[in-house]
């Protein structure tokens, strides 16, 4: 990751975190809200160096990327801009997604400790005697993060006072920023968090910028095992941001759009230096206000309609066998095994007649009920199907359904926030209202003739190999299914109306011919001979 920066006449710092790697220190516990601190100190440390001109800036994937919002907070003299991707933390943003204990968060904990010490190995085995010692007993973890987040299944103060997507971090930076994030990040949340802080609590950051595109966790840094993959233009864009924050170079970024989206970016070969979007958009704000979101309600009858439903609510009632299946999204290779029929619903529209353009986070609301037990656990994923019956990926949600509270003031037009502080069982026979958005927005083109799908089933429990092979294999969608087995029961009518809003530019067609899905990085697609409604028959 240095080689290029060097090259660019940049010095290049890697500092770990306390504890871990070469660095020594105590941790309490994970994100005990003092890397901030630590961070100022390299910061400032590095400008006095004889080798420093005193202007530092920050770049980071994942984690880096997550605590430079705690190092800017700090806001450190000699800060000057902070370049930070693939960022998802806290409860709801990494690992309790829709309110289910994600089994990535377990492996990313037990098998990063497990291997922290392989980057200092090699120093030690080069006689570094300092790492050495501090290897052997000036470092310690008093409380692992597995430990601290089992404990707490349900949102509380200790989340709030944890994530950077609070007003006392994120809302104290005053540098300039730049925010990289996918749709289809496979690690967390990201892109939903990274356009919150972007529109909602950087607002006094004047020179930011937020590059959205489609692609998996690591569009923007280096993969654990398989080394630098982030794509070659977005490798330039974080350059170009550095140079005119940092070195001082007048190349006129901050005159350009706040927010780029890049449409159908397709990776040949598996190159990602040579990966290029079909074409770019640019905006002012997110979300692209020009945007309408138009509800297609779901129906008895397996489709996804723009007509309202009429019938009652006994005429428009669907059944299935929870939790007996679910979309397996980690790579095509699992996406090919085609969920258990009975164990989810599907739904699908009609085939475009003309291009159908959506920017956005679709919001559903589904109407249920259960048979048995006081929980469920909803799994969805949104597919885009041609007339060849080729199946893609798009996104993913869950959600909890005893934790289907909304947080109406942290709500907003583009994402359903839900509260996560207060379990509220499920009795069995009623009828509850269950408001979520997907995973994260979306940039995509239903094409003429191609149709949307619908699936809504369990979460997958299985961990993904293919994901990072020999590493922590984890997916956003990887939890064990609560309560069950139970019928349960989804509702389409008058009184009952279950729909998903999608976000739909008006008049917007596609501005280049459709990507191969094998380019497609993080969007796993199968060939379908048909469709398949899914479900029980209704005794």
């Amino acid at each position: 990751m240095a080689k290029p920066f060097l090259e660019a006449g940049y010095a290049f710092v890697g500092a770990n975190f306390p504890a871990t790697g070469c660095s020594e220190g105590i941790v309490e516990y994970w994100y005990d809200n003092k890397e901030g601190v630590y961070g100022a100190e390299v910061v400032e440390w590095i400008a006095r160096q004889p080798w420093s001109d005193g202007n530092v800036g920050m770049i980071g994937n994942s984690t880096p990327g997550v605590i430079q919002f705690s190092v800017a907070a700090e806001r450190p003299p000699h800060l000057r801009a902070v370049v930070a991707s693939g960022i998802g933390d806290g409860y709801d943003n990494f690992v309790y997604v829709g309110g289910m204990f994600q089994l990535g968060a377990a492996a990313w904990e037990v098998t990063t400790k497990a291997t922290q010490a392989a980057g200092a190995e090699w120093r030690i085995n080069a006689g570094d005697s300092q790492c050495a010692a501090i290897r052997q007993g000036k470092q310690g973890v008093k409380r692992g993060f597995l430990d601290e987040i089992r404990s707490r299944p349900l949102k509380d103060e200790w989340w709030d006072s944890v994530t950077l997507a609070r007003t006392e971090v994120a809302g104290k930076v005053d540098v300039p920023t730049m925010i990289v994030a996918s749709w289809q990040d496979e690690s967390c949340r990201c892109a939903s968090q990274s356009a919150r802080l972007f529109t909602h609590l950087l607002r006094s950051v004047k020179n930011k910028k937020l590059l959205l595109m489609n692609g998996d966790h690591n569009v923007a840094g280096p993969h654990p095992t398989m080394g630098v993959r982030s794509f070659g233009f977005v490798d330039t864009e974080q350059m170009k941001f550095l140079d005119r924050w940092v070195k001082g170079i007048k190349n006129g970024v901050e005159n350009e759009a706040p927010v780029t989206v890049y449409w159908d970016v397709r990776e040949v070969d598996g190159n990602a230096k040579k990966a290029f979007a079909g074409w770019t958009t640019t905006h002012e704000t997110w979300p692209e206000p020009t945007v309408e979101r138009r509800p297609f309600y779901l129906t008895a009858d397996a489709a996804l309609s723009v007509e309202q439903p009429i019938g009652s609510p006994a005429d428009g009632v669907r059944a299935y066998l929870y939790p007996t299946a679910a979309e397996l999204v980690g790579s095509s290779e699992q996406f090919a095994l085609q969920p258990y029929s009975p164990g989810v619903l599907n739904y699908k529209t009609e085939p475009a007649d003309s291009d159908m353009v959506l920017l956005g986070n679709p919001e559903v609301t589904l109407y249920i009920s259960i048979d048995y037990g006081d929980d469920a656990d909803l799994g969805l994923t949104l597919k885009d199907v041609d007339a060849e019956g080729n199946v893609l990926f798009l996104q993913g949600g869950l959600l909890r359904a005893s934790l289907r509270a909304v947080d109406e003031p942290e709500t907003h037009a583009d994402e359903v926030v839900h509260t996560f502080r207060k379990s509220e069982k499920l009795v069995p026979g009623e009828i509850y209202e269950i408001r979520m958005s997907l995973l994260n927005p979306i940039a995509h083109v239903v094409r003429r003739g191609h149709r949307l799908e619908l699936t809504i089933g369990a979460p997958c429990s299985i961990l993904d190999q293919q994901t990072a092979p020999q590493r922590y294999p984890h997916n956003f969608q990887s939890s064990i299914p609560v309560g069950g087995p139970s019928v349960n029961r989804v509702y389409h009518s008058k009184r009952y109306p279950s729909k998903i809003l999608l976000p739909i530019i008006p008049g917007a067609v596609a501005q280049a011919s459709a990507p191969d899905p094998l380019t497609l990085r993080g969007q796993p697609s199968r060939k379908q001979t048909e469709f398949v409604p899914g479900g029980l028959s209704i005794l």
